[in-house]
């Protein structure tokens, strides 16, 4: 008989086992950067919105008050509480805004603060 060509089943078996084992932490490599994506980019989001209601309430002298509600669409997925207090000085107030969310069945929140004067 002549000689054969070709692998033996055992080969093929090895080969495809590290294909398997290199595909599956490829594909929790891939998983993983992406929801590293998605995380980063509800941060962003809610550090604009915190900026524009920190923004929004120094451009005047505000009154104290505490308030709270949700963003517009299509930012619903964002809630917001914004309390104004005295600073020490009598002529500021502090601004707090804290906008929270919900990412993968856990609350994250935000928090931001700015000082308005007179």
């Amino acid at each position: 008989m002549g000689e054969r060509r070709g692998f033996t089943l055992l080969e093929v078996l090895v080969s495809l086992s590290i294909l398997a084992g290199t595909l599956l932490l490829a594909y929790r490599i891939i998983s993983g950067a992406i929801s590293a994506a998605d995380r980063s980019e509800r941060w962003t989001t809610a550090s604009y919105l915190a900026e524009a209601l920190v923004l929004e309430s120094v451009e005047g002298f505000p009154d104290t008050a505490e308030t709270e509600g949700k963003f517009p669409p299509p930012m619903e997925a964002f809630a917001w509480k914004r309390s104004i207090v005295q600073a020490a000085h009598k002529d500021a107030r502090e601004v707090h805004v804290v906008v929270r969310w919900t990412s993968e069945d856990r609350v994250e929140e935000l928090s931001l603060t700015g000082l308005a004067v007179r």
